[in-house]
């Protein structure tokens, strides 16, 4: 059996003084943002404006200033671009994690997808929901897309009463699939504009509790695979729309499992990589590298501490099987 990289053998409780360092990190830089709005990268100015707090889930979730997605709008538009969603960059990968959409906010949501899409120059969007619309009798998220029933979802209205610059915005229900093997629902639908229309994957992977880490790590694999086999079928692939409840604990810790695991022979050549004649590079550990990567973007992605130890697991685990 291969050698097991040093970090898959972090102890449990040094795992935690990480993910402390993290958050210690991360205060740090909301405070700088909270007390230099004007000078510092970490400035949250826009998600806590009195004119925007109606879009957010939470009271104490926002995206930063410099890396959040902006709603495309009319030049006489009054309203706000604003929506509770970041650009996410990691290593030659690119993400947008969002909240779950609220029912005032379901036409932003889609509009942002749309323009996304137009801005990526393709037809295509994916959309990854690791929540349950529902969780212990709270809403975690509404529901923002149609059934067989419904089929057609209008949201021409809500675009021109918020200013948002995509006339005749309607979804529509294709088909619904449940696919067992990665245990998570299927739906496509067409978002069309008065001008075009573009093809919707919604994959909904809807039994990981909140806060809490996944059954197992499969299942998710599966699901990564999935979205990546219609990325490269796609001239300009779409960057992937991940959302829980908030945006950061299973969105960020579901985004960490794609850039890790998806190509596992690509995460063991960067092991490798780490690897000289005098064994493995001290300060490699590229679960800590992705969630500070991660949070560079947006807070609190990977929000708990075992989350952020399921990442340490799963490696180990993959890494075991792969050399078994």
């Amino acid at each position: 059996m291969a050698v097991v990289p040093p970090f898959m053998k972090v102890p449990l409780q040094q795992q935690k003084e990480n993910f402390h360092q993290l958050n210690d990190l991360e205060a740090a830089r909301i405070r700088s943002g909270l007390r230099l709005p004007e000078e510092s990268d970490w400035s949250v100015a826009d998600g806590i404006n009195k004119a925007n707090a109606k879009r957010n889930r939470y009271t104490n979730v926002f995206p930063y200033d410099i890396s959040r997605v902006k709603l495309p709008l009319n030049e006489d538009a009054t309203g706000t671009d604003y929506i509770n969603a970041s650009y996410v960059k990691l290593y030659k990968s690119t993400y947008i994690a969002a909240q779950g959409p609220l029912e005032a906010t379901v036409n932003q949501f889609w509009s942002m997808a749309y323009n996304e899409s137009e801005k990526q120059n393709n037809e295509v969007i994916l959309i990854v929901m690791v929540t349950p619309l529902t969780e212990s009798g709270m809403v975690k998220c509404n529901r923002y897309w149609p059934d067989k029933d419904q089929k057609v979802l209008e949201m021409a209205a809500e675009n021109k009463q918020d200013g948002i610059d995509i006339s005749g915005l309607t979804l529509e229900h294709v088909s619904e699939t449940y696919d067992e093997i990665g245990d998570f629902l299927l739906t496509e639908m067409n978002l069309k504009s008065s001008s075009k229309s573009k093809k919707v994957y919604h994959f909904y992977y809807y039994k990981w509790a909140d806060s809490r880490v996944p059954a197992s790590i499969y299942p998710l694999l599966y699901l990564s695979e999935e979205i990546n086999s219609i990325r490269k079928l796609v001239e300009n692939p779409p960057i992937p729309i991940v959302h829980c409840s908030a945006g950061v604990g299973r969105t960020g810790t579901f985004i960490a499992i794609d850039h890790l695991f998806r190509d596992f022979d690509k995460f063991i050549a960067v092991c490798d990589k780490a690897k000289s004649s005098k064994g493995y590079d001290i300060d490699f550990d590229p679960v800590f590298q992705t969630v500070l990567q991660l949070r560079d973007s947006r807070m609190m992605m990977v929000q708990t501490a075992y989350q952020f130890s399921f990442l340490y697991e799963s490696a180990k685990k993959l890494y075991k099987e792969r050399f078994k």
